[in-house]
């Protein structure tokens, strides 16, 4: 109940002589409260000395304190109601670059910050099962040994495998976004965006380590 509806109701119920009390001793009342006594004794006819004087005067005190206090709320507000999310562009650059894991993690990160754990948690399910099927994908369309990183012999074989683990990545990220990125977030509002130089940091660290374990491990490509 706000402060204006709680000192109406309050008023409302006191008699006149108590509702005097509150303007013949308005320095010792909070002065929304001697406001409010003047407009409920106003209502009921009764004439209040000087009421117009007081009222500017309370005016006056009031307005400022309440401004402060609705500016105080929406900072507040847009502090804890509109969290930084990954956009759309960055979630599927991700998910070009870095496979459909990329995208799904940052598309599941936005859902815990809109504290859409489940949601989240389904998306990084669905980029595993979808990487999962990618196999089984590959083997039936005979292109499997054409995207496996130990046979490749030439930089075109490289670029093969790219264009066709970027289609796929994007296909996967596509539908994550369509089934439940696009279905959890909210409507109409915006939000600012994300950095994404750490995520991008961390993704490359751990290529380069698993660069480094099939260098030592010997299948490393030669071109």
């Amino acid at each position: 109940m706000s402060e204006e509806n709680y000192f109406s109701i309050r008023m409302a119920r006191l008699s006149d002589a108590e509702l005097k009390k509150y303007v013949d001793n308005k320095d010792d009342f909070q002065h929304y409260a001697v406001l409010t006594a003047i407009l409920e004794l106003e209502k009921r006819g009764i004439t209040v000395e000087n009421s117009d004087i007081i009222k500017q005067e309370l005016a006056e005190i009031i307005e400022p304190i309440a401004q402060s206090a609705s500016q105080s709320t929406v900072q507040i507000e847009s502090n804890t109601e509109t969290p930084a999310l990954y956009s759309t562009q960055a979630i599927f650059i991700f998910g070009a670059l870095f496979s459909v894991f990329g995208g799904g993690i940052l598309m599941a990160l936005n859902l815990f910050q809109l504290n859409k754990k489940n949601s989240g948690w389904l998306v990084l399910l669905g980029a595993f099962f979808y990487s999962f099927a990618l196999n089984y994908i590959y083997t039936f369309l005979n292109i499997a040994d054409k995207v496996s990183i130990t046979n490749f012999i030439s930089a075109s074989d490289i670029i093969y495998a790219l264009i066709i683990s970027i289609v796929s990545s994007l296909i996967g990220v596509f539908i994550l976004y369509k089934l439940i990125w696009e279905k959890e977030k909210p409507l109409n509002a915006t939000y600012p965006k994300r950095g994404i130089i750490k995520p991008i940091l961390i993704i490359l660290l751990i290529n380069l380590v698993a660069g480094l374990v099939l260098m030592s491990s010997g299948n490393f490509p030669q071109l």
